[in-house]
Formats: structure tokens, C-alpha cells, sequence
């Protein structure tokens, strides 16, 4: 009897459940998707098998950081699990603050990891959060499995930069009211004297009227300057033909100016083609030149 019983509390302990967080904004979150540290790894058990509970985040580095958004207190977060053993426990989500270590409890369940399927969701309810003031911290997943003996500790760890979308957060305290001073009566005001009468002001002067001015003689209407006649724009010569190709991949221009040239593909041979440089492309004496100015 005693050998049975020592190989089914060894056939349960070789069982053990295997499970960790696997996205921390929630499965359909792909930027959160996992960001935990060790995922990847050359050694992928790491994430799943138990932990020390007093080896924060199994000891390994910092992991790719995301951003992350948690309401106030009484909202409901998700974070993603994969669980390969389901086992009944308690469960917790705790933020870590990077700098001082300090813990902050900010979710809790029991049995989170007996959800059907493999991967799947854990919703909680946001508490504490009034007591979160970090923005570069950790986010800590913490599972246990209760019906295994001896009990199995699981954590995942995940860098986030954390931002509080809500609050709850307490009012700040009120400073202590003084003793009011009792208040003087105010004085009586004194009365004024009546101002005195105002002194009549003379009537202004009669304005005189003023004699019209002398009419203006027309000016007489000047004659426009006549405008010079444009002249056509000057387009250069030296047109060219295939016939004048001496080489092949010369390139020639069919105007002074223009922007179609002349690939040579051998002497007296050659197909007309686009510039070579856009609108910076011009010609110099018959020539490709590679100028901004059109050269005369």
C-alpha cells in the first residue's frame, strides 16, 4: 500500500502543470504577442516549467518592451495564457516597478489556467491601481498549482511602459482648515460733498464759410508706350541624324537644346531615346551635357 501510495504522489508530481502568460495585452493583441521575457529562447521550457517563487522573473534579462494601457479600478483586463496542464490555483497580476522593486498586486482568481483550449484569455478585474506610479515597469503573471504535492509556483514576467487610461486614484489630501478670524465691521463711509456747479462754457464761434477752390485743369491722357513684338524663342541648331553617329553609346542631341537624343549603336547607326537625367539633361554643341543651364 505505502509503494502504491508513493507512486501516485510521484506519478502526480511528474504530471505537473506547465503554463505561462503569453501576451500581456491579450491574445488578438499583436503587439503584445509575446513580449515575455524568454520567449524565443533556445530553451522554451523555461517560460512553462515551475519556478522559484523567490527568484523574481526566473532571473531573465529584460525582454522587448511594449506599451501598455490599464484602466482604473473595477475595469476588466486581459492577458493571454498558454496552458499545457491545467491544474486548479489561485492567480494573480502584479506591476513591479523596474527602478524600486516594489510590488503592487492589481488582479486576482482562482483556477484561471482550467479554461478550455490551449490558449486562451484571462479577464480580470483592476484593483490597486491608485497605488501604481510607475511608467517603466513589469508586469508579473503568478500562478499556482494547489492540488499537486508538493505545490508547483509559476511566473512570466513582461517589460511594459505603462500608461493609466482611468483613475479612481485618491484625492489628494485637503490642508488643514485655520480657525476662521472673526471679522471687523466695516467702518462707516464718511459723506461726501455735494460737488459744485458746473461753470457754463462759452458758445463756440460761428464758423465762416470757406470760398471754393479753384477748379483743376484736365490732365491730358498719356499716350502707352508701344511694346516690342516678341521674338520666337531661339531652339539652336545642329540638328543631328543616326547618320552622324561615329561610336556606339554616344548619345547626340537632335536640337541645340532638345530633350530627345541620339543613341549610337555604331557608326552611321542609332535609335533616338529620351534624356538621360530628366530636365537636367541638355545638349552643348551637338553633345549630351549633364548641366542645369542650357549651354549655348
Amino acid at each position: 500500500m505505502l509503494q502504491l501510495i508513493f507512486l501516485a504522489l510521484h506519478f502526480a508530481r511528474t504530471i505537473s502543470a506547465h503554463g505561462y502568460m503569453i501576451s500581456p495585452g491579450g491574445l488578438n493583441n499583436k503587439a503584445t504577442f509575446g513580449a515575455v521575457r524568454g520567449f524565443g529562447g533556445d530553451n522554451p521550457d523555461i517560460l512553462q516549467n515551475p519556478a522559484n517563487p523567490n527568484n523574481m522573473c526566473k532571473g531573465l534579462p529584460k525582454g522587448r518592451v511594449v506599451p501598455l494601457s490599464l484602466g482604473g479600478n473595477g475595469a476588466s483586463h486581459s492577458v493571454g495564457l498558454s496552458i499545457s496542464a491545467k491544474h486548479p490555483g489561485p492567480c494573480s497580476m502584479e506591476i513591479i516597478d523596474s527602478a524600486t522593486k516594489r510590488i503592487v498586486e492589481i488582479g486576482a482568481g482562482n483556477n484561471c489556467a482550467t479554461q478550455a483550449g490551449s490558449r486562451f484569455d484571462w479577464t480580470f478585474t483592476l484593483k490597486n491601481m491608485e497605488q501604481v506610479t510607475c511608467t517603466d515597469c513589469i508586469m508579473r503573471f503568478v500562478w499556482s498549482s494547489s492540488n499537486l504535492i508538493p505545490t508547483e509556483f509559476y511566473q512570466t514576467c513582461a517589460d511594459i511602459t505603462l500608461t493609466k487610461a482611468g483613475g479612481n486614484s485618491p484625492a489628494p489630501p485637503q490642508p488643514p482648515q485655520r480657525n476662521p478670524q472673526p471679522q471687523q465691521p466695516s467702518p462707516e463711509p464718511s459723506p461726501k460733498p455735494n460737488p459744485p456747479a458746473p461753470t457754463p462754457k462759452p458758445n463756440p464761434p460761428t464758423p465762416q464759410p470757406k470760398p471754393n477752390p479753384p477748379p483743376t485743369p484736365p490732365q491730358p491722357n498719356p499716350q502707352p508706350a508701344p511694346q516690342p513684338n516678341p521674338q520666337p524663342p531661339t531652339t539652336g541648331g545642329n540638328t543631328h541624324t543616326p547618320a552622324d553617329c561615329k561610336i556606339s553609346n554616344e548619345f547626340l542631341c537632335v536640337q541645340q537644346c532638345g530633350k530627345t537624343l541620339i543613341h549610337c549603336t555604331g557608326a552611321g547607326t542609332g535609335v533616338l531615346t529620351g534624356a538621360l537625367d530628366g530636365d537636367n539633361a541638355v545638349c552643348n554643341n551637338g553633345r549630351i551635357d549633364f548641366k542645369s543651364n542650357c549651354v549655348a
